[in-house]
């Protein structure tokens, strides 16, 4: 479609700082209209902080911005009426059904849900038959899909979305990215910020923000390029030995039932030890219903599993002690320092007191946090407690580690560094039970088993997946599996 002649959004010499951290310096660019326009960048980069400042939400120290001809800062009653805004956290009410929620946001726009019910009737219409259904409770998918429909609900020119499908399955992502192409068709300016340059590809135009500076504006096959090392890595090469065929992780007809409704229906797998084992889904397929079991966090309703040699029905607590557990949060206290929170982990993993000093000094050293020992969690950029999550997840030096989609939201250039400590810790014959949205990542599992509505639909090794799928990768594997499904809403 033909782009306008005028830019909707302009940003010139836009300064921000908190503090000694320069968040943004010197940032000037320039959206038409109708553009879908990409802003990327490594974790810390300022992109969130731009977001804000062209959302009214945040000022700037120093600079100009208008966006839809408005100036941010003088005008931003006008701005609030005519955007639509995801930020990257979901900003829905989970203690709000769907229904609530978007009557909600209706209200705060001055308008009603039946007044602009064409604009997201479409998106809307997917999850319509839940909408009594608490938000807390929905799929990642669903809950992206409700935010847009919250965000588009009054209508808006423009469009922000800050990292929409972060912690969102291959095909769900897939799904919002052909909305968007929609919503572009009916002329809304779409800028957007994503961690996937799958995405990053399907832009007009993309700027690469790295350290506060705009390194480079223009169209994603010039930039991506011109930025290769950061944004597009190389894979990685692992030097393989031959994997034990002691299993660690025995699962035989496991079933998980809430109320009515079958989480995973009678699934039988092992894992060996010194394996990484991905464990895959699209959102709601019933994997972390499965990790939760195999951590000792929740009791199956029916079926046999041991780890480590332990009962997930009677030796919970057994378990909870031998292994390393990392999720999505990365479960840091981020009103804690980072010494702080390496010596509390450390002796709720029972290491004796007397060699936490030693061990929390040698492993600040190893990952490259000493000098920030003193500093508050919360004010780590994300890759950085990614880094130290991973690392308090094996402090007591645990035979076996699950991580819960570890890396979501990452940039590639961080995801390939932590993926170089999770090689480090399988080379010292630690067993990795991995989830992940990320398919570059499944190329990186010894083995690979793909759920689909309770059920693992395949388990091999990448290379033996793709043969048998007749795919080129692990995503058109994924994406044919998970097409299969029949239930979205869980």
């Amino acid at each position: 479609m033909n782009k306008g002649i005028n830019p909707v959004i302009e940003v010139r010499h836009i300064c921000k700082s908190y503090g000694t951290v320069k968040a943004l310096q010197d940032v000037s660019l320039s959206i038409q209209q109708g553009e879908l326009f990409g802003l990327i960048g490594p974790d810390g980069a300022g992109k969130s902080t731009l977001f804000r400042i062209l959302t009214t939400l945040l000022n700037a120290d120093s600079g100009e911005a208008s966006v839809i001809g408005y100036d941010v800062h003088n005008d931003f009653r006008c701005i609030r009426s005519e955007i639509g805004y995801m930020p990257g956290r979901f900003s829905l009410y989970q203690d709000l059904t769907v229904e609530e929620n978007l009557n909600f946001f209706a209200t705060i726009f001055q308008t009603t849900v039946a007044e602009h019910y064409d604009q997201i009737r479409e998106i809307y219409e997917q999850i319509a038959p839940f909408r009594k259904r608490r938000t807390g409770a929905l799929s990642g998918g669903m809950k992206q899909k409700l935010a847009l429909c919250c965000a588009l609900i009054h209508s808006p020119k423009v469009l922000f979305l800050d990292e929409p499908t972060t912690g969102v399955d291959p095909v769900s992502r897939k799904e919002f990215w052909m909305i968007l192409d929609r919503l572009l068709n009916r002329g809304i300016t779409i800028m957007v910020s994503t961690p996937f340059m799958d995405e990053a590809r399907k832009c007009d135009r993309i700027a690469f923000l790295h350290e506060g500076k705009i390194r480079g504006t223009d169209t994603p096959a010039i930039i991506l390029e011109q930025f290769k090392d950061i944004l597009c890595p190389p894979g990685l090469e692992r030097n393989r030995t031959e994997d034990s065929q002691t299993p660690v992780i025995k699962v035989n007809n496991l079933v998980k039932r809430f109320g009515t409704f079958t989480a995973v229906d009678h699934i039988s797998f092992e894992v060996r030890k010194g394996e990484i084992f991905g464990f895959l889904g699209a959102n709601g397929a019933g994997k972390t219903t499965a990790m939760r079991i195999l951590c000792g966090l929740s009791l199956p309703t029916e079926g046999h599993a041991e780890v480590m040699g332990y009962n997930v029905i009677t030796q919970s607590e057994d378990i909870k002690r031998h292994i390393g557990y990392m999720s999505q949060k990365f479960s840091l206290y981020e009103d804690l320092t980072v010494w702080e929170n390496v010596r509390l982990f450390g002796g709720i993993y029972r290491v004796p007191s007397k060699e936490i000093p030693k061990q929390t000094e040698a492993m600040l050293y190893r990952i490259g946090l000493y000098e920030e020992r003193n500093t508050l969690v919360r004010a780590l950029p994300l890759g950085w407690k990614q880094r130290l999550a991973f690392s308090v997840a094996i402090f007591h030096r645990p035979q076996l580690v699950f991580l819960d989609e570890p890396t979501g939201g990452v940039d590639p250039a961080t995801r390939r560094q932590f993926w170089k400590l999770i090689y480090q810790a399988a080379e010292q014959g630690i067993t990795l039970f991995v989830t992940t949205h990320y398919m570059d990542e499944a190329e990186y599992c010894d083995r690979i088993s793909i759920m689909v509505d309770g059920h693992i639909r395949a388990l091999d090794t990448p290379t033996a997946l793709k043969a048998h799928f007749h795919a080129q990768n692990m995503d058109e594997v994924f994406q044919m599996l998970a097409r299969e499904a029949k239930r979205r809403n869980d």
